[in-house]
């Protein structure tokens, strides 16, 4: 993975779509879906065996070279799904955006006005990223290198500093994510312009002065602007417990608890307003530059027309642009199952599709609308769809219909091949821990999900020699003991062995055999 591509270039316009329509025009599948098969009693079998006290289970298993149902064990009833929402997420961006999109972050000068305009990438100086770029880049290297695109133009002042975030809609916290977790890093604002995940890295240290005073602490990315209440003690001994809490709604953030050592790792929580952020980031980077500037010179785009600002765009220098293939965000939406990406990603086709911010609203239109184009209207009306990321426990998904859409996919020759290579194997990502010690004779690739009560898995097992697929869903609701959670994990092992034994006896009773 390589230093972001910032260069001088302008991004193309998206094809005119004179009806929402127009765009679902795709071949129609050659899949067609039957009855339950040859599996269902051995799956049975195993939920069985398990003490599984309230939780409800589902399991779908389908053969995706045929469509045939090959077990269905409460496979038509939704599901609270977690994260393999993701799927359904991913999958439609794909069929959307196309596979070959790209996210284009661009810096516009007009005038001694700098315009930022955002296109919803959520990768945009994401730590994870920069942390796996060779040569490695901090974030204040990539400010850096975009300040320095401004620099090169010779402008010494700016009046006006407008970040475009008119992509996406402003509302930038889904309603029924848990208030209670808005400050951790997976429940991070969604915004037309995300910059370092939407997140604040805190890193505390002992005061200089001695234990008993206030601790010290830096920020990353630097944010002289963002002040950081200090409830923290410097002490003597023990061990660093500090933490930080963040004002909804706001920029507010306070550090308790004790800090004894110079901390090497952050801590994380999310920041308020992304848009704004950025603008006052880049401010404050270009007077360093020494370019003339200031944070109260900062505003947003207006939402109800701002045609000065529409202007400035069309006939402005386009000084820098970002871009990010659609390919790296689904690997981090799904492999990491990054929440952020896949909000991201949801609001995105909302846009390209109806020509409106992107919202979660337009965006599950989209979504049904594909559902209802590739799988049919059944499910389409049987699934609930919130967010895009599963962080709602307001989403409900029927296993058969994460088995039947991950069919469809992997037989549309376009969209499977960066789809299928998004999701997590065993070691990577989500499955680092998991199924080390299962022996498949075939390839895993797997979407984990998990919330309060919640565990689900759902994906493909591969045959590697011949590319045949097996796609299952195993979906656990309602889990309220530590038995049940262990049973579900168990499970989640057993239906993957199950369906990998079925491929590789189905593969070896089909080659053909040599002699007379």
């Amino acid at each position: 993975m390589g230093a972001p591509n910032v260069h001088a270039a302008r991004m193309p316009d998206m094809p005119h779509r004179s009806t929402i329509a127009s765009l679902f025009l795709a071949a129609a599948t050659s899949l067609t879906f039957g009855q339950a098969g040859d599996l269902t009693d051995d799956v049975r079998r195993l939920i069985s065996s398990h003490k599984w006290g309230e939780a409800k289970v589902g399991v779908s298993i389908v053969d995706v070279s045929n469509g045939s149902q090959l077990a269905n064990v409460r496979a038509d009833e939704p599901f609270i799904p977690a994260s393999n929402m993701k799927l359904l997420t991913s999958g439609a961006a794909l069929m959307v955006l196309g596979p070959d999109f790209v996210f284009k972050t661009q810096l516009i000068i007009s005038g001694r006005t700098l315009i930022i305009k955002g296109d919803g990438d959520p990768s945009l100086a994401d730590p994870e990223i920069l942390e796996k770029m060779d040569p490695r880049l901090t974030v204040s290297e990539m400010v850096t290198t975009l300040v320095g695109a401004v620099s090169k133009t010779g402008i010494t002042s700016l009046e006006t500093i407008i970040v475009d975030d008119r992509v996406f809609d402003r509302t930038l916290v889904h309603p029924t994510w848990p208030v209670d977790q808005l400050s951790n890093g997976y429940c991070a604002e969604v915004s037309g312009l995300n910059f370092h995940a939407n997140v604040l890295h805190v890193f505390p240290a002992p005061s200089p002065a001695g234990p008993n005073n206030p601790a010290a602490y830096s920020l990353q990315p630097a944010a002289p602007w963002i002040t950081v209440e200090t409830r923290a003690r410097t002490t003597a001994d023990g061990k660093n417990s500090a933490w930080l809490t963040r004002d909804d709604g706001d920029n507010k953030f306070t550090l308790r608890g004790e800090v004894r050592h110079k901390s090497l790792s952050p801590i994380e929580v999310t920041y308020h307003d992304p848009a704004t952020f950025v603008g006052k980031l880049f401010a404050t980077s270009l007077a360093r530059a020494n370019i003339e500037c200031s944070i109260n010179s900062v505003r947003l785009a207006n939402f109800a027309g701002d045609a000065e600002l529409d202007r400035a765009i069309r006939d402005g220098k386009v000084v820098g642009v970002v871009s990010t293939p659609i390919s790296e965000v689904l690997e981090r939406c799904n492999t990491d199952s990054a929440n952020l990406y896949a909000e991201s990603l949801m609001k995105r086709f909302g846009n390209a599709v109806t020509r409106e911010p992107g919202s979660w609203t337009n965006g599950a239109v989209v979504l049904r609308m594909m559902l209802t184009e590739k799988l049919g209207p059944g499910a389409a009306s049987s699934t609930l769809i919130a967010d895009g990321s599963g962080m709602s426990r307001e989403n409900g998904v029927c296993p058969s219909t994460f088995t039947k859409w991950l069919a469809v996919i992997s037989a549309d020759k376009k969209i499977a091949g960066p789809f299928v290579d998004s999701l997590a194997e065993v070691g990577t990502g989500t499955l680092r821990k998991r199924f080390r010690d299962s022996k498949l004779r075939n390839h895993l690739q797997a979407k984990s999900g998990y919330i309060n009560g919640v565990r689900t898995l759902s994906g493909y097992v591969t045959n590697a020699d011949t590319n045949r697929r097996v796609a299952f869903s195993v979906m656990i609701n309602n889990i309220k003991s530590d038995t049940a959670h262990v049973s579900a994990l168990e499970l989640h092992e057993e239906v993957v062995k199950v369906a990998d034994k079925w491929l590789s006896q189905r593969i070896a009773a089909e080659r053909p055999r040599s002699g007379g």
